[in-house]
């Protein structure tokens, strides 16, 4: 759960969507081999944002974030690997508590 902590400001949001979102935020970096902060801070940001408009589910926050980085030109996430196309559900893990949006 902590892999977002560090980019969310304090009682911003409950405890289940800090771990919905910190979940997301891992899928992400996982599926993209990515290590590095300032990759991991665009990728959380990216994750907080929809958050802030309201999502809560792990697999959709993880999607949107992916779909995201692959829209064309102008892509946010540009020298971190990107590849094309948005993986299916069954491609990453899902929640480790179990939990499907």
């Amino acid at each position: 759960m902590g892999v977002i902590l560090p980019f969310l400001s304090a009682g911003v949001f409950e405890p289940n969507d800090i771990e919905a979102m910190s979940l997301a935020c891992e899928e992400v970096c996982h599926y993209l081999h990515i290590n590095g902060d300032t990759a991991r801070e665009t990728i959380a940001t990216r994750v907080i944002e929809l958050a802030q408009r309201g999502e809560r589910c792990p697999t959709v926050l993880r999607d949107r974030v992916l779909a995201g980085m692959n829209a064309g030109p102008g892509r946010w996430l540009t020298g971190f690997g990107v590849v094309s196309g948005t993986p299916a559900n069954d491609d990453l893990r899902l929640s480790t508590s179990g939990r499907l949006c």
